[in-house]
């Protein structure tokens, strides 16, 4: 586009932030030394770089697939509404208001469309076989159920999110990013500062993990992607969080005894709790129940 309207620009135009030197790009040479296209094609090495470095786990490469697509579609729409508002514009001009209404609304379906290209989640391998005779296991009668609460406060979010508010209050005091990246930003803030308080539930669908100050916001383990359960001093070796990761996913909050899920595809889930031994009795309890009687 500015190839195409180079001679209906301003000599330099900003969109959003960035500054553009529309004589010298409207040649591919003078195009790749503007350095909007140094940090596009940096983004573009990180995104494949990060799809690959997760390659086993689905659910971060489908996050990573969404979010390019809001990334690349979003900013092309908002870069094009405003060079379009700038053909043969004498000075400055000021965005029309429904350029916002425009690019919320491609942001949005940027976000679906990325989700459902990148497909359906693969199987999830299932786990048929009774926990280990070194398992806790609490005796659970045929019409006994499993019940069990618990939450855990993590001051490590707290702090990460107030360090993110404090940018977040930067980047719309000056500007930077244009609104999409303040949303992000904001967006993410909410989410560290939610995950300061979190929920555990056991009962019998599995075992869910709630935001406190968000719970629409929750994940749910169900038991046939459970091995066993089993309660240690402290997380194995890895990074947990909500989200996957090479090791597992979950909730600790600071050093302390978790209850600790051995996984179907290999990798743990773990929450700490003070309770952990009762909780694990409990969960391996209610597998060796279900997989007996299945037996």
């Amino acid at each position: 586009m500015v190839a195409l309207y180079s001679g209906h620009l301003p000599d330099r135009v900003h969109v959003n932030n960035w500054a553009i030197d529309t004589k010298d790009a409207a040649t591919w040479q003078g195009w790749v030394s503007q350095p909007l296209f140094g940090v596009m094609m940096w983004a573009e090495a990180l995104l494949v770089i990060s799809f690959l470095r997760y390659w086993r786990l689905p659910q971060v490469q489908r996050g990573l697939v969404a979010g390019s697509f809001f990334i690349s579609l979003s900013g092309t729409v908002s870069g094009a509404l405003w060079l379009l508002e700038l053909v043969d514009t004498p000075g400055a001009a000021a965005r029309p208001a429904w350029h916002l209404a425009v690019e919320i609304t491609t942001a949005a379906g940027a976000l679906a469309l990325g989700w459902v290209a990148a497909g359906p989640l693969p199987p999830a391998p299932v786990a048929t076989a009774v926990p280990p005779p070194h398992a806790p296991t609490m005796t659970l009668g045929p019409w006994q159920r499993a019940m069990f609460v618990t939450s855990a406060w993590s001051a490590r979010r707290l702090l990460v999110a107030a360090v993110m508010a404090a940018l977040t209050a930067w980047a719309v005091s000056n500007g930077f990013g244009g609104w999409q990246g303040v949303a992000l930003l904001a967006l993410l803030t909410l989410f560290e500062a939610a995950q300061a308080r979190t929920r555990l539930q056991i009962d019998g669908s599995g075992v869910t993990v709630r935001l406190s100050w968000l719970p629409a916001l929750h994940r749910t383990l169900p038991y046939p992607r459970v091995r066993f359960a089993e309660a240690r001093g402290e997380a194995p070796a890895g990074r947990y969080r909500l989200h996957d990761s090479e090791t597992g996913w979950g909730i600790v909050a600071g050093k302390g005894p978790v209850l600790a899920l051995s996984l179907s595809d290999d990798r743990w889930f773990v929450y700490s709790t003070r309770e952990a031994g009762t909780a694990a009795a409990l969960v391996n309890g209610w597998l060796s129940r279900q997989r007996q009687e299945t037996a």
